[in-house]
């Protein structure tokens, strides 16, 4: 006599035992155990490796950028020009979009904006001048401005005016 759940009665007194055959479930199919503490171990080796990248700054360390400087080479005061030399040492090129100079602790911008491209780990002289409102200031005074480039940054230059 079959009761429910594969257990058999062999009578009334006897106690009834598992028919194991019909519990386990056929064409059931599962990864084994050590298939899946491999794969567990490899996605924590991998989000470990993703979030040490990011916190200490491995993947930053191959991204293209600029790191542009400048170097007064001459303001002169008659002319109402600086010239100034930009050095990029960085891994990507940018350009020049605009310049200004501080004079009575404002900035005045260059009748005709400078333009041009510096390279990846080049140099190039570019002159801020002359000005929208004369400059004029007195030689050995100091020339204080910056330069505006394509990627947002500015590239502050002070030198004397001659």
């Amino acid at each position: 006599m079959e009761t429910p759940y594969g257990f058999y009665a062999q009578s009334e007194n006897a106690k009834p035992t598992m028919n194991f055959e019909r519990v386990r479930k056929k064409n059931r199919k599962a990864i084994s155990p050590v298939l899946a503490t491999v794969i567990l171990i490899a996605i924590t080796l991998i989000a470990a490796i993703a979030i040490a990248g990011f916190v200490f700054g491995l993947f930053g360390s191959f991204t293209s950028s600029a790191q542009v400087s400048a170097q007064v080479t001459s303001c002169t005061g008659t002319t109402d020009t600086c010239i100034v030399t930009l050095t990029n040492t960085g891994t990507s090129n940018v350009a020049v979009t605009g310049c200004t100079v501080q004079v009575g602790g404002k900035a005045v911008a260059p009748t005709a904006a400078p333009a041009g491209a510096i390279g990846a780990s080049t140099t190039a002289s570019f002159t801020c001048g002359p000005f929208t409102t004369p400059v004029a200031q007195t030689v050995g005074s100091q020339a204080v401005g910056q330069f505006s480039l394509s990627n947002g940054a500015s590239v502050p230059f002070s030198g004397v005016w001659s």
